[in-house]
């Protein structure tokens, strides 16, 4: 029995060792590059009122940049600008700019998804994506067929992923299993907005698949920030944000404790769109509100030099995100699909 059982051990470590890179996108809905790279907005954290007011101020106000990008984002500034980088300061001269016509989601999710920014899609409406995403194409890849997946809060990406004809799994919410009291609560606490799940349910399936399934490409797809900031609580907004930062934390601690991960995984972290600016402005985004074009990307991973806070470099686009996420476990799809942006220079 204990042969047995050392050699399943040892068919089971040599499964793992023969792995390939890995690759998780996660997104953050709307979330604005001031926030990332400056940390809390004083003018707008002067509009919030009370005692909870008080609150937000005492736990994301700081005098410098530096320091209220660490308090709000200890990951983003600990971790990534250590070992990884990012790009998207636009007061450093770093640009990742949005090339669609639209600046909102569906579009800008094409956008970074695809590749190259979409004529066709001109809404948020449910309409199957007609072109292919980097997920879709690496599913079809021999050694990633049935090894991609998606979970989103936003009941739309079904659709910006064509789920029904790329064959990934996009779950939104649904069980992963005989029903819990996990999904029970899922369905009784509702997000005040129409068409969502909370995040945290979302995050938090999300893990418990990759535990069970491994996935070589994952994708995470978060939205209360950008719920939070069209509904004008910057103080929720920012609370999400951290929040959003300790998960991406705990996400990457299971990602180098896993076998299957550990010294293999890139992550990237992005948006879809940038928002306005002012009291009024940030709570929007489009092409009545500028600044909408302006995005920032964030890269971890045995790929990516450890660069930190990129700077001065030549304009970025959005549409180079699908090709990196690809390149990040060693495949080319900006070579294979035509029209496709080339993939972030990550200087490794």
């Amino acid at each position: 029995m204990r042969r047995f059982l050392v050699a399943v051990l040892l068919a089971a470590g040599c499964a793992t060792a023969s792995r390939g890179p890995n690759v998780v996108l996660v997104t953050l809905d709307g979330t604005r590059w001031q926030e990332v790279f400056r940390g809390a907005d004083q003018a707008l954290l002067g509009t919030l009122e009370g005692k909870d007011g008080d609150a937000v101020r005492a736990a994301f106000w700081r005098e410098s940049a530096e320091e209220r990008r660490r308090a709000l984002l200890p990951f983003l500034w600990g971790t990534v600008a250590r070992e990884g980088q990012l790009v998207g300061n636009a007061d450093r001269g770093s640009e990742v700019l949005v090339t669609n016509a639209f600046k909102f989601s569906y579009p800008g999710y094409h956008e970074l998804l695809c590749g190259f920014p979409s004529t066709a899609i001109v809404s948020n409406d449910k309409v199957p994506n007609p072109d292919v995403t980097v997920l879709e194409w690496l599913g079809r890849r021999p050694a990633f067929q049935g090894s991609v997946a998606a979970f989103a809060s936003w009941d739309v990406f079904p659709f910006i992923l064509n789920s029904a004809r790329a064959g990934i799994p996009v779950n939104v919410g649904e069980p992963l299993g005989p029903r819990t009291l996990f999904d029970r609560l899922r369905d009784e606490v509702q997000a005040p907005w129409h068409g969502s799940v909370y995040d945290a349910f979302v995050f938090h399936a999300a893990m418990d698949y990759l535990d069970a399934h491994t996935p070589r490409a994952f994708y995470v797809a978060l939205g209360d920030t950008d719920e939070w900031a069209h509904a004008g609580h910057y103080d929720r907004y920012l609370q999400h944000l951290r929040r959003a930062d300790g998960w991406l934390g705990e996400l990457w601690g299971k990602l180098q404790s896993a076998p299957a991960y550990r010294g293999r995984t890139s992550l990237i972290v992005t948006t879809d769109h940038g928002r306005g600016d002012g009291p009024d402005g940030w709570r929007r985004h489009g092409v009545d509100a500028p600044g909408s074009d302006h995005v920032w990307v964030a890269v971890l991973g045995p790929a990516a030099a450890a660069a930190g806070e990129r700077t001065g470099h030549a304009p970025l686009t959005q549409a180079q995100v699908a090709a990196t996420v690809a390149a990040l476990v060693g495949e080319d799809y900006a070579g294979a699909q035509p029209g496709v942006a080339a993939p972030l220079p990550l200087g490794r």
